[in-house]
């Protein structure tokens, strides 16, 4: 039976001109149609001329999948259709436009196919041919008819071989049961390893260790050629199926770190899973999931930092090579003309920026590369190397992504702007660390004004951003208020009403606008974290109140004040008074009294809601988003208690 495919021979030609003079890929794409049939065994066969005078002929595919239906049109008589719906994030099916079995046409006058007793028969005019066929083929052969003189060299070469495993090696790596053969000669992909590192349960982190059962195991494999594939995890379930693939993060950075990671483990049993690892963290999720989730990602962040430490070794190796080179070319600038005289410093300089970020050296112009030494050999000579090389590192790190977002910022704002943003929210990060060490580990030993007062005098942005420390603990109630009156009402000589005694341990103030000017202000009694806040304290917070409500001229239209006591805990005689004031709101923040529509309020506050709840959630979230180490962890916790108590 003959049929025309559903296009014209010039059209094919077309499509598939990619293919053109290029015998491999041709042949490359018959070998992926064999495993995406599901085939474990592709031999390739052909013969060779005598004395190697002529060309190859009797040229086969042969293979082990299921098969080719040739009653199915979607694989026959249509072009560009393919029953295969690739992902990105999986290997197979690898071919989908249907176009491959027509990638013939570049490498043999004709493709005979033999798969299920049949037989079907591809031509260039788009004339097909179906036949019944007394063969018995457990998958498919394919026999290039006619080959053209290219593809015959193409099969001649030497090169073959390693042409093929470069290919597939990784992929036969993968799936230990995929097997290659060129007339009969099985290829070994272990020709291609430069070094292999197993990493089993036990290599891992005790933190890790301790989030799930010893089902691990991930190899990791660094190339001695570069392969078709990009570097990427593979995730492989306990039937050696692969899950899911994706990038290592190391690629295109201009070295020769080929490499690929497989990875065995039941935590990995799900695409989906894998491939939304990074950067979801849906509040919604079960706990069970979330664990798994979090431990996936401390696997592959492990993985990625082995992979990182194994890159070095070969990166100082072709930085002593590069620099040779270099200097070989006279592409080294005259040092002593930018003021270095230590040559070694500026060997080292440019040795560690190539292996910090490969690319900048790489594939480059001598131009382009005397540029880039005489620009670093102007830098060392008015800056410190480190500071240039840790900013490479960083900038390597980034994804093209957070480049351009980092542009972008950039453009709007300066560096040193968003250094001094960062530097404040790591000194709030140190500063509610410090806080918790001396309130939670060392409450006996913390006292109000000596340890806790002396921290809060600098950092009162714990009770509200833009307010001014007014005074601390050296005046009494009334030299204050006094004082405020002058300062900040503007009286010239203020009188008291009234001779309010006591010592305030905080006074903070500030103007803001709300549809009119205000002045919020706000006292702050601090008792020693070993106390539990009584009525006794409660009543003295609560005589500041009445003390100031007491001076008329602190109960303008516009003056709002706020009272805080705050201890470690509280007894059920605040704790009353706090749910005798819940309509008015605020429960969660200790509200205990509130009059005059607001402008008064008295708060009872414990250290935990402040530190933990409040601050805590929010310096939380920028510090995971930061990934900003305290200096808690970096000094030790003896260290910064020594510091703190002394």
């Amino acid at each position: 039976m003959s049929t025309n495919l559903k296009i014209n021979a010039q059209s094919i030609r077309t499509e598939l001109s990619s293919y053109k003079n290029k015998p491999l890929d041709c042949l490359f794409e018959y070998i992926w149609n064999s495993f995406d049939a599901n085939a474990t065994e592709v031999k390739l066969s052909f013969d060779i001329p005598a004395e190697g005078i002529g060309m190859a002929c009797n040229v086969k595919l042969t293979d082990n999948g299921d098969g080719w239906d040739f009653d199915d049109d979607a694989t026959t008589n249509n072009f560009m259709s393919s029953v295969k719906q690739p992902r990105a994030d999986h290997t197979f099916p690898k071919g989908h436009y249907g176009r491959g079995r027509y990638a013939f046409i570049w490498i043999a006058e004709q493709l005979c196919v033999f798969s299920k007793s049949k037989q079907l028969i591809l031509n260039h005019n788009t004339e097909i041919q179906k036949n019944n066929s007394d063969r018995e083929i457990n998958g498919t052969e394919v026999c290039f008819i006619n080959i053209t003189t290219a593809f015959s060299d193409t099969l001649l070469s030497c090169d073959l071989p390693l042409s093929i495993l470069l290919e597939f090696g990784w992929l036969l790596l993968e799936n230990n049961n995929f097997k290659i053969y060129i007339n009969d000669t099985l290829l070994d992909a272990g020709s291609l390893i430069k070094e292999s590192i197993e990493i089993h349960y036990a290599d891992l982190s005790d933190e890790i260790r301790g989030r799930f059962e010893s089902d691990f195991y991930a190899r990791i494999i660094v190339w001695n050629q570069k392969p078709s594939e990009f570097s990427k995890f593979y995730f492989i379930d306990g039937t050696g199926r692969e899950i899911a693939k994706r990038n290592t993060g190391l690629n295109k950075k201009g070295d020769d770190f080929w490499h690929s990671v497989y990875i065995s483990s039941s935590l990995f049993s799900n695409s989906s899973d894998i491939i939304m690892e990074e950067g979801s963290d849906n509040p919604e999720l079960e706990f069970d999931v979330k664990h798994a989730r979090r431990t996936r990602n401390q696997i592959i962040n492990y993985l990625r930092t082995r992979l990182v430490d194994i890159r070095k070794p070969y990166l100082k190796a072709q930085s002593n090579q590069l620099y040779q080179d270099l200097q070989d070319s006279n592409i080294i600038p005259i040092l002593e003309d930018y003021g270095i005289y230590d040559a070694e410093a500026y060997e080292e300089l440019i040795k560690t920026v190539y292996t910090i970020t490969p690319s900048l050296f790489t594939g480059k112009s001598a131009s382009d590369k005397k540029f880039i030494c005489s620009t670093f050999a102007g830098l060392l000579s008015t800056q410190d190397s480190n500071i240039i090389q840790v900013i490479l590192e960083q900038m390597q790190e980034l994804t093209e992504d957070e480049k351009k977002d980092l542009l972008d910022i950039l453009n709007r704002t300066s560096l040193s702007n968003i250094i001094k943003t960062i530097k404040e929210v790591d000194h709030r990060l140190e500063v509610i660390d410090k806080l918790k060490l001396l309130i939670s580990e060392y409450e006996k030993e913390t006292l109000e004004v000596k340890h806790i007062q002396k921290i809060l005098d600098e950092n009162f942005w714990i009770f509200g951003e833009q307010f001014r420390l007014f005074s601390s603990t050296e005046g009494s109630l009334k030299n204050v208020l006094l004082s405020y009156a002058r300062e900040i009402l503007g009286i010239d000589d203020p009188e008291l009403s009234t001779s309010p005694t006591g010592e305030v341990d905080l006074f903070l103030t500030k103007s803001e606008w709300c549809g009119e000017c205000r002045q919020r202000n706000i006292i702050v009694e601090i008792k020693r974290a070993s106390k539990t806040l009584k009525k006794a304290e409660y009543d003295q917070i609560e005589g500041y109140m009445e003390r100031i409500k007491a001076e008329s001229m602190c109960n303008g239209e516009n003056q709002y004040w706020e009272f805080y006591l705050i201890g470690k805990d509280y007894d059920q005689h605040i704790a009353d008074k706090i749910d005798s004031a819940k309509n008015h709101g605020e429960k969660d923040r200790g509200l205990c009294h509130n009059v005059k529509d607001g402008k008064i309020k008295i708060y009872v506050r414990k250290w935990s809601d402040i530190l933990e709840v409040e601050w805590g959630n929010k310096m939380r979230y920028l510090k995971e988003r930061l990934q900003i180490l305290s200096k808690q962890s970096q000094a030790g916790p003896n260290a910064i208690t020594t510091q703190l108590l002394n």
